[in-house]
């Protein structure tokens, strides 16, 4: 209607100027609006701006780039295979429209906006918080990065926390990250506050092996604790996202103030630093308010004041020597023997083709069956060469003068460190200081 109205006027506008001939300032007047606004009227109708609104949309717009059998062909080919994704399309479409063929980008905007994609996206996920309803049910332990306390150099903290007060059972910092120290720490929490019924860790090599498997001295142990261990999904340290959040709160609240008292006493030992943090976790589990838990408690309050509070005491005494020191296992021979790094010890008779438990000290070795001590010898150590380092091949070998000896293909591209032992006739090769093969040269 309002394009109608114009029409109208400028229709009216015409006739007054070119056929009754009245000047613009009886046009003005007439139309009640300035000369300047004439002129303008005068030019667009000269120019024909205004036309037709109908066929003005007729000819709004630009022709389709592509046509519609080309998106037709596209949701043919995704809905044949549902996983076919948009490069896999894009190459079958360039066969049959060659000179016409929209770019993967189109491709793939398409099939979003049909709902075609085989893979749902859901950007808004968020996490899933999980908490246990009684403290002593899940602990989580880790490792935090490493972390350098002045003359103390590089130290690692290992932490204990119990996943429903936040309350840190153990925690302590050691010059390396090794699975005895981890134990330690185990150790410390559950004298103190009695066995949990699962630990929660994620995938490291003090708590799985190389290989990803279980079997490590850190499931074993648990084992031997009634203790059920679980582990985190891969690279997702949300998980653990409370312990996490605890080395946080470390760094920001203790270390400043540690790194401080550290250089100004040079003669302190770690022992001493230790005794530091053990006082600083006392006032976090004591005095610190928590917001995480109800009423901003501090976790010591959830921890000892909860009624249904889990409690699992040691049944017995447990040689935790056994655990701290190097474990592994070996076959008895028909002849009651046992070789252990190119040594060969004698057993008593009963234990042919059993497996013994071997613990390896400074000064000694003892053989362990089912937790049972049946014998201890005096251990030499055996002078071994300076390690080197080989990488594995994609077929699981290394070389090693000038021949290839066979590793493990799962290792491949991963680099290890090897030793001769037994003059010269035995190859031993570490993985992360992990003995993981022997090999015959």
């Amino acid at each position: 209607m309002k394009n109608k109205k114009k029409e109208d006027k400028f229709d009216e506008l015409r006739e007054l100027r070119y056929n009754r001939l009245l000047s613009m300032k009886e046009l003005a007047s007439h139309f009640k609006t300035s000369e300047r606004t004439i002129y303008r009227w005068l030019k667009q109708i000269k120019t024909k701006i205004f036309t037709n609104t109908s066929s003005s949309k007729d000819n709004r717009g630009r022709p389709k780039k592509y046509l519609d059998e080309v998106f037709d062909r596209i949701k043919e080919l995704k809905e044949e295979i549902p996983h076919r994704s948009g490069s896999l399309i894009h190459k079958s479409l360039k066969c049959d429209f060659p000179t016409t063929c929209p770019s993967i980008t189109t491709i793939r905007k398409y099939l979003r906006d049909q709902g075609l994609n085989s893979k749902k996206y859901n950007r808004k996920q968020g996490y899933v918080k999980f908490e246990r309803d009684y403290p002593n049910d899940l602990w989580q332990i880790d490792v935090a990065g490493v972390q350098t306390i002045g003359h103390l150099g590089k130290l690692y903290l290992i932490a204990l926390l119990d996943d429903c007060s936040r309350f840190i059972v153990a925690a302590e910092y050691f010059k390396n990250q090794k699975g005895s120290n981890v134990i330690k720490v185990i150790r410390d929490a559950i004298i103190a506050y009695g066995r949990p019924n699962q630990i929660l860790a994620d995938n490291g090599a003090q708590f799985r092996n190389v290989l990803g498997d279980l079997g490590t001295k850190y499931t074993k142990l648990l084992e031997y604790l009634e203790i059920q261990p679980i582990f985190a999904k891969p690279h997702h340290p949300q998980t653990k996202g409370k312990l996490e959040r605890f080395f946080g709160t470390v760094k920001q609240m203790f270390l400043a103030e540690a790194r401080y008292t550290v250089a100004l006493n040079p003669h302190w030992t770690l022992l001493e630093f230790n005794l530091k943090l053990k006082e600083w976790i006392h006032w976090y589990n004591t005095q610190k308010s928590h917001r995480s838990l109800p009423n901003r408690a501090p976790p010591i309050k959830r921890f000892l004041d909860t009624k249904e509070r889990i409690f699992h005491p040691l049944r017995a005494k447990v040689n935790w020597d056994r655990w701290f020191n190097e474990l592994t296992q070996r076959k008895v021979n028909k002849y009651n023997q046992i070789s252990y790094k190119a040594q060969t010890f004698e057993v008593p008779p009963g234990y042919s083709g059993s497996r013994i438990d071997v613990i390896e000290y400074e000064n000694k070795i003892e053989f362990y069956f089912k937790e049972k001590l049946i014998i201890t010898h005096t251990y030499e150590v055996t002078i071994l060469q300076k390690k080197k380092r080989r990488k594995i091949s994609k077929n699981g070998t290394i070389m090693y003068k000038g021949s290839h000896l066979t590793v493990d293909y799962k290792l491949a591209g991963k680099t290890v460190e090897v030793q001769e032992i037994n003059e010269g006739r035995q190859l031993l090769v570490y993985l992360h200081s992990i003995l993981i093969k022997t090999l015959n040269l």
